[in-house]
């Protein structure tokens, strides 16, 4: 860890340990008695190469205090129906995506979850909480959006019930489905009642073949009921989050058939959605445009973090993993023998104030790995400097 002269903590610092998320900057500068701003948080996700189109339309945007914010976020829905290409019925708008996987599992309560995975590990969190059986399909990072393994069908007469879930493009696995239709489409013929397809990092796809697949209205033109059990739902789980770099704001949305959205919406407390983020959420479509040109910055610079990794030798070479805004990265094989864990090596880069994200603790996820987001320069210097001093400090 450095101070503000660039400075290392000596080892004998004592060193926040990671929660159930990355991005956890609060807390890590709280414990270790620093300012937010003092620590490089490249423990989450969102678009870093966009923060200043953010920042300028958030203070732009007065806060609305005055009244209740509206229940049913409908300006926002009609906005995001013309977007989506569906009818804003067929909309719901929620505090994050994780409140609505949160609500969907409540509502729904499958028989079993099965996750492509590895993946979110909000997903375990919500079935543990209301009892819901789960597993992972899959364990490797390069495999997650594969085709489901022979026999991981659900049992005879539980299909109806059961609710398979696959991200793309994934994370921590970095995968992107090249035909997510024609996925969603396997998974239903092989009985699964529901599939959320979590499409939180679509934007990242412009311009690339796949994009075109990950809408809604795609994913459903793949599941007819006569091709699949008449009971096949299909959900599309979306996030403002990580593309317009707003973490802060929390905010989503997911696509599916109306009465079940009506359902979903029943059981909810009020009030979910503040204005502030309704009205934010409008203005981050009408700007898309805008974000989408700074693309081809972010993986000019996911590219240059790929090679500054590579050459610190902290990190396999033949498990390095391009995110659409983060490198996912095993622990090279020498260091694992030695004991080195990913853990470790998170530790030893936040002696540098640079907070990343160790995978071990994600259902599914092999150990040895770390994430970490790709940065625009200069922050892209302050993270190879600490990668740099960490393989020094490892190897010693």
């Amino acid at each position: 860890m450095t101070d503000r002269k660039g400075h290392a903590a000596p080892p004998s610092v004592a060193l926040p340990d990671q929660s159930a998320h990355g991005g956890e900057v609060y807390r890590v500068a709280r414990e270790l008695g620093v300012a937010p701003e003092d620590i490089l948080d490249c423990g989450s996700n969102g678009f870093a190469h966009a923060v200043d189109l953010t920042r300028a339309l958030v203070e732009a945007q007065p806060h609305p205090f005055e009244h209740y914010p509206d229940p049913d976020s409908t300006a926002l829905r009609q906005r995001l129906a013309a977007h989506e290409g569906v009818s804003p019925g067929q909309l719901l708008v929620g505090n994050g995506s994780s409140e609505l996987i949160w609500l969907a599992l409540r509502v729904l309560r499958p028989t079993r979850v099965t996750l492509l995975g590895p993946t979110f590990s909000e997903y375990v969190r919500a079935c543990e909480t209301h009892a819901i059986p789960w597993r992972v399909l899959h364990g490797d990072p390069a495999r997650a959006l594969d085709a489901p393994p022979p026999g991981s069908a659900p049992a005879p007469g539980e299909g109806g019930r059961e609710l398979a879930v696959l991200c793309s493009p994934g994370n921590p696995c970095a995968l992107s489905a090249p035909d997510l239709p024609a996925l969603v489409g396997a998974l239903a013929r092989q009985g699964y009642g529901t599939v959320l397809a979590d499409l939180t990092y679509r934007d990242f796809l412009w311009e690339t073949p796949p994009h075109a697949g990950h809408y809604w209205t795609a994913l459903t033109r793949e599941c007819p009921a006569s091709a699949a059990s008449a009971a096949t739902v299909v959900l599309g789980l979306h996030s403002f989050t990580k593309f317009f770099h707003c973490t802060g704001i929390r905010l989503g949305y997911l696509a599916g058939p109306a009465p079940l959205l009506r359902a979903l919406h029943a059981a909810r407390p009020p009030w979910m959605v503040g204005p502030h983020a309704e009205i934010m959420g409008q203005r981050f479509i009408d700007a898309l445009p805008a974000y989408r040109k700074r693309l081809p910055l972010l993986r000019a610079d996911r590219a240059a973090l790929l090679r500054t990794a590579r050459a610190t030798g902290l990190f396999d070479p033949h498990a390095m993993l391009e995110g659409p805004s983060f490198l996912t990265c095993r622990i090279h094989p020498d260091l694992l023998a030695r004991g080195v864990t990913a853990g470790a090596l998170r530790a030893e880069l936040l002696r540098h104030r640079v907070l990343t994200r160790a995978c071990d603790n994600i259902p599914g996820m092999p150990p040895g790995y770390l994430r970490m987001q790709v940065r625009p320069a200069p922050d892209h210097t302050r993270q190879a400097t600490a990668l740099g001093d960490a393989a020094r400090a490892l190897r010693a």
